[in-house]
């Protein structure tokens, strides 16, 4: 499992319907990544209503929240080529407060 901090910069929420005709959901968080030192913007997926339900809980997250997200990399063959999703496991919103602290601390 890999933790990475950022703040959401997109939002985006996909519905999928396979060739059987069932739907399903998908959402996609962007961030730009605060403690690396570089301006590098990740994007991670979370897949199924059910676990975008139970990751997003109560809380709603939205565009310029500081977050910490839990995940672990997924890799799929189609075709002879490998490609790589970053799966949410976990996200957990920082307070206002506690980032207004950081930000300000002078070193």
């Amino acid at each position: 499992m890999y933790k990475i901090r950022g703040k959401i910069i997109d939002i985006k929420n996909e519905t999928i319907t396979s060739k059987a005709g069932d739907q399903f959901e998908k959402m996609y968080i962007t961030i730009e990544e605060t403690n690396s030192g570089f301006d590098h913007i990740q994007q991670f997926e979370i897949f199924g209503k059910e676990t975008i339900e139970n990751i997003e809980g109560s809380k709603k997250l939205a565009h310029g929240q500081f977050v910490n997200i839990d995940f672990y990399i997924k890799s799929r063959e189609f075709k002879g080529k490998f490609y790589n999703a970053l799966m949410v496991k976990g996200i957990h919103i920082e307070d206002s407060v506690q980032r207004i602290s950081e930000e300000s601390t002078p070193f």
